[in-house]
């Protein structure tokens, strides 16, 4: 589903002062477009560490290496291949109060393994999760969810933003009974000096458009109703 809805805030000069600074030296209108395009995720990249704690090294070390491959061999029952798996080398993990103690038999024994996930399929993320978040020596979970058709979602937006600036701009040169002759300056950035250009920037306002770049995230690990991503460009076009 598509939403198309845009902030804009628009200058139309007629006639500019030489002393306009940076300004463009001939008449011209300047509007921004937004897009919008709302889709459920269809991708997701988890973290997670496992722990072990025993009495002896060797105990510690021979429970994480059991509890990762029973972790390994789940993955693997959910159609995870090894490529999409990240296993990182198991290290000793001492809290400050650990480093304080003068017992050096409790900085022994604790070890810690980190995993990073792609899942390409999200049928059976929840029983996949339910089952992950279940084990007592797993913890510090991370999830992030996507689209694999991301670069096709970037193409869109910039087009349907594009647009909007487009029809935005006509709507405005019409109301002033100037004609557009075309883009001169596009940006996705905030043209931030016009503003400050015409003296207005003690009513400046303030915008904050999420990128098609940024990734929603989540803090739990449930599934997204769905993923929003936007765009939004600036754009000048001169006028006559």
């Amino acid at each position: 589903m598509i939403f198309r809805h845009f902030k804009f805030f628009l200058f139309t000069l007629i006639s500019i002062n030489a002393e306009a600074g940076t300004l463009p030296a001939y008449p011209f209108i300047h509007v921004n477009g937004s897009a919008t395009i709302t889709l459920p995720a269809n991708i997701a990249e988890m973290d997670f560490e496992l722990t072990s704690f025993e009495s002896s090294a060797d105990e510690t070390l021979t429970l994480l290496n059991t509890q990762s491959g029973e972790v390994l061999e789940f993955l693997s029952a959910c159609q995870i291949v090894a490529a999409d798996i990240e296993a990182h080398d198991t290290r000793k993990l001492v809290s400050s109060n650990e480093m304080q103690a003068n017992d050096q038999r409790l900085q022994r024994h604790r070890l810690i393994r980190t995993f990073h996930i792609y899942v390409k399929n999200l049928e059976q993320w929840n029983a996949m999760t339910q089952y992950l978040f279940s084990r007592p020596y797993l913890g510090n979970f991370s999830v992030r969810f996507g689209r694999s058709d991301y670069a096709q979602i970037e193409r869109q937006l910039t087009s349907r933003a594009a647009e909007n600036a487009r029809e935005r701009a006509k709507e405005l040169a019409g109301g002033f009974f100037v004609k557009l002759v075309g883009p001169t300056a596009v940006s996705e950035q905030a043209l931030s000096r016009i503003d400050s250009e015409l003296g207005l920037d003690g009513a400046r306002i303030a915008q904050t458009n999420a990128s098609a770049n940024d990734k929603p995230t989540m803090s739990d690990l449930s599934l997204p109703g769905a993923l929003m991503y936007k765009k939004t460009v600036n754009v000048i076009f001169r006028t006559k």
